[in-house]
């Protein structure tokens, strides 16, 4: 007799039935098929992941492998002829547009320019650098020291001048600097003027820019080796400036 579907599927059904029957009257088969198809679903699990041939998903193609973008005419866009311009750095004081700016020393100064900055001038005509800003080696002392300001060298009883409209806020006798006149200015800005033979000024007294506040000497002690000549110094806050950025 030919087999039908129909009877295929019901004795298939009648021996589940029956191993359903013998597994009841055996926990200890039926907990040992239990484990056997947790171990079998991990097992499974772990393959898949892990990319077992068969069990993995269908692979992508790699970036390497796939076929590049067409371009220009293939597109019915044409390609660009114009030449980049190269880029330009920003160029320094002293180099041509271009050019990199030769690196600075990290020391604590602000180079700073704008409509609060008052008009500086040099505190003395003519005026030799004898030391300038930042690390200096004195000659005095014998070694490296960081220098806030510069040195100008100039003849004896030359007129030292405010560089800058303001008010004298300090006159005094430095042990190390020597005479030295303080001038605040506009936009947090102040002024140092050390080295003095005599101070003509007070404190608390404005001056104009260009006006006569003492004259040059050799008091400061620590600047010896420099002869008859102005310490000068800007500062904006807390931050010393080199006074050759602001001053043409």
């Amino acid at each position: 007799m030919q087999e039908t579907p129909q009877s295929g599927q019901s004795r298939m059904a009648g021996r589940l039935a029956g191993w359903m029957a013998r597994m009841r009257g055996r926990p200890a088969l039926r907990s040992l098929v239990g484990f056997a198809v947790l171990v079998a679903v991990f097992i499974g699990s772990y393959l898949y992941f892990q990319g077992w041939p068969g069990l993995s998903g269908p692979e992508t193609a790699s970036l390497d492998e796939q076929t590049p973008l067409e371009t220009g005419a293939d597109q019915g866009v044409a390609p660009s002829t114009a030449t980049p311009e190269p880029m330009t750095g920003q160029a320094g004081a002293g180099t041509e547009a271009g050019t990199p700016a030769q690196p600075r020393d990290n020391v604590p100064t602000r180079e700073v320019t704008g409509e609060t900055t008052p008009a500086f001038i040099w505190p003395v005509a003519s005026g030799k650098t004898a030391m300038g800003f930042g690390w200096q080696y004195s000659e005095t002392m014998g070694d490296w020291r960081w220098h806030p300001g510069v040195d100008l060298a100039v003849e004896e009883g030359a007129q030292v001048v405010a560089a800058a409209d303001g008010r004298v806020v300090a006159v005094n006798r430095d042990p190390d600097r020597g005479l030295t006149v303080t001038i605040e200015h506009d936009g947090g800005y102040r002024t140092v003027y050390a080295s003095l033979a005599e101070a003509t000024v007070e404190a608390g007294q404005q001056v104009r820019r260009g006006q006569a506040i003492g004259k040059a000497g050799q008091s400061a002690r620590i600047e010896a080796a420099a002869g008859t000549h102005v310490h000068f110094e800007i500062w904006r806050g807390d931050e010393a400036v080199d006074p050759q950025t602001l001053i043409g």
